[in-house]
């Protein structure tokens, strides 16, 4: 009989050839000795970091690394590009490209560099170019040796130790130096990772930090993000410049008064006519939300967002005269100009830096620098706070969603700064409702469904009124993809963004959804809500993992069962643990067959030892939404 011979042996049989074959003897025992070949499309044999700074706007960054690339994907790991401006000049970059042996290979040198703008195809202006290698290796395994000089005037931002930059890449070692000649003041933030592991020595005026054998971070599912699974070093100044401006900070308050001064003061003027138009949107409307509303609605309508990487290092707003003659902006531009908006009538607000991205990552609340990557708008109310997002034309007033909620922000107002927390969108908040009342005739379905979604769930779904007829049926066929030939009669949809509900009303048909064996009528009890985690089990599970965002789904499925009858009823389900709850309840009367079913997903942080378990209560969701019943004529 055949026998299937595993990737991971396979694995094992390639790692042992290329060791045995192509690696020295002393590096091949000290990477198996560190697992650093495990899981590895390269690994950093050595990275040096120097940082020279010899006044607070002078500053030279030295690199030096060496790193042997497995495949293709590690060659991407090299990372071999330096970005540049007016106060930041590239004074060397070559790379060596060799064989594992140390034969030279190829060797670039700066004037082979791609230099590039460095505008991405949504940005309208930028001062920042790139160079970068355009290279293509012929074979692997391979060996590239990168060094960088880049020297600066900017010392509002100085580069983090942050060894593990990618997933699939092992560290043998790293080590990063900052000599520090200025009369500024260096202060430095450790997360929980880098105490634990980084060896540090601090002498008068220097800074070294070191760390070794790092075995490569695998993805994993609902693993946390890269940068809470690896140590990393914030670092600033306590005097800096930014381009050509000139700060001194040591906490948030003076950070927050900082910014007023030199980024935020003389960018919130308005023409007489926008004054007036402002004045007159907010006529009879009595409370402070009402007015805010009306004016965060009319910079969706009448602005339109376009990256503009400019000003103080990309960090000073284009002004509200500016925003309002050419009726773009980025999100700093736009944020400004709301807040101007709100200022005519007398509206206080907060110009708040955020890291945004779909995993929340926090602002350091106790180590004051610049930080963040994009800019949103908070409304302290007597009652409430208002949080608004406004780059965007679709999303609702006060509604913040995946892109920055639940995460810690600096908040600059007209007294300084301080950190404040966008809402969290909890289980409830984020919640699925599905009515369906289906009739079954000639075994085929026909039903007219009602769903209504909030919170997350909400923006899963509000973008579907903004698609065409064609890309509306294509969304529920794949939604409803276990349907077979499943044909959109009709649809109607209504977006509540006052209350933040999205409400769908769908009618639609499939084709033999109930299966005749002999005398039997079989069908599944869920048709329109299945969830697939699509998870698998593993004993090596390595990091922890995190449910980022909780969720509940609450459906009811009426079946109008004409001349069939019930046999037996199925058995209720009920799950409940500390990942979530399952309910399925069944119920038959006067020829209706009615299915409720309930899910709640629990937000939380959980131990890698807790993963099997968490697979385990998917596996039982999905298994139990598969559940079939019988009737007879």
């Amino acid at each position: 009989m055949k026998k299937l011979i595993s990737k991971s042996f396979l694995s094992l049989i390639f790692i042992f050839c290329f060791q045995q074959i192509i690696l020295g003897q002393e590096i091949k025992q000290q990477l198996i000795e560190a697992n650093l070949l495990q899981n590895s499309n390269s690994i950093v044999l050595d990275y040096q970091t120097t940082i020279e700074i010899d006044a607070y706007n002078k500053m030279q960054i030295t690199k030096e690394k060496e790193i042997l690339v497995l495949n293709s994907k590690g060659f991407n790991d090299v990372d071999a590009y330096e970005h540049y401006d007016k106060v930041s000049k590239v004074k060397d970059i070559e790379v060596e490209i060799l064989a594992v042996s140390g034969d030279e290979i190829d060797k670039i040198k700066k004037r082979n560099f791609t230099d590039v703008s460095a505008v991405s195809s949504g940005t309208l202006y930028s001062n920042s170019r790139v160079y970068y290698l355009d290279y293509t290796p012929r074979s692997y395994p391979l060996k590239v040796k990168y060094k960088s000089v880049v020297k600066t005037t900017n010392t509002a931002f100085i580069k983090s130790f942050s060894p593990i930059s990618n997933y699939y890449q092992s560290v043998k070692s790293y080590t990063f130096t900052i000599i520090n000649n200025s009369e500024a003041s260096l202060r430095f933030h450790k997360n929980e990772l880098a105490r634990e592991k980084v060896e540090e020595e601090i002498k008068e005026n220097s800074y070294q930090f070191k760390i070794a054998n790092l075995e490569a971070l695998t993805k994993e599912p609902y693993s946390p993000s890269l940068k809470k699974l690896s140590p990393q070093i914030k670092f600033a100044l306590s005097k800096f410049e930014l381009k050509g401006v000139v700060g001194e900070v040591s906490n948030w308050q003076e950070f927050g008064d900082w910014k007023n001064e030199n980024l935020l003061k003389d960018v919130n003027q308005l023409p007489k006519k926008t004054i007036a138009m402002v004045e007159d949107l907010v006529k009879g409307l009595d409370t402070n939300e009402e007015k805010a509303r009306a004016i965060y609605e009319y910079v969706q309508e009448n602005t339109r967002y376009i990256s503009l990487q400019i000003g103080i290092g990309g960090w000073k707003p284009i002004t509200a005269l500016e925003v309002d003659d050419t009726k773009y902006g980025d999100c700093k531009g736009l944020t400004n100009y709301t807040k101007s908006l709100l200022e005519v009538v007398g509206i206080p607000s907060n110009y708040c830096v955020v890291y945004a991205g779909n995993s929340p990552d926090d602002i350091e609340e106790d180590f004051a620098s610049m930080q963040g990557n994009h800019a949103i708008l908070q409304i302290p109310l007597e009652d409430e706070e208002i949080w608004l997002e406004c780059t965007s034309q679709k999303i609702p007033f006060n509604f913040l969603g995946k892109f920055t909620d639940n995460r810690k922000v600096i908040a600059v107002g007209n007294e300084g700064g301080k950190i404040l927390t966008t809402p969290a969108y909890l289980e409830e908040d984020n919640k699925l409702v599905t009515q369906a009342n289906i009739d079954v005739e000639n075994l085929d379905l026909k039903a007219k469904i009602h769903i209504k979604t909030t919170g997350t769930q909400y923006q899963d779904h509000y973008n579907l009124d903004f698609k065409s007829p064609k890309e509306v049926k294509k969304h529920y066929q794949k939604y409803w993809s276990h349907l077979q030939k499943l044909d959109v009669v009709s649809y109607h949809f209504s977006n509540n963004k006052k209350d933040i509900e999205f409400n769908e009303d769908v009618e639609v048909v499939a084709e033999n959804y109930i299966k005749k064996y002999g005398n039997d009528y079989i069908f599944d009890v869920n048709p329109f809500n299945k969830i697939n985690f699509n998870l698998t089990k593993t004993e090596n599970r390595r990091n922890p993992f995190t449910v980022e965002r909780g969720f509940v789904d609450e459906d009811v499925f009426e079946f109008k069962m004409g001349k069939l009858q019930l046999e037996t009823l199925p058995e209720n389900v009920l799950i409940e643990n500390q990942f979530g709850v399952y309910q399925l309840k069944f119920e038959w009367k006067d020829g209706i067959f009615s299915v409720h079913r309930y899910v709640k997903l629990n937000k939380n942080e959980y131990q890698q030892s807790d993963y099997n378990s968490f697979v385990d209560f998917t596996r039982n969701i999905e298994n139990h939404d598969q559940t079939k019943v019988s009737f007879k004529i």
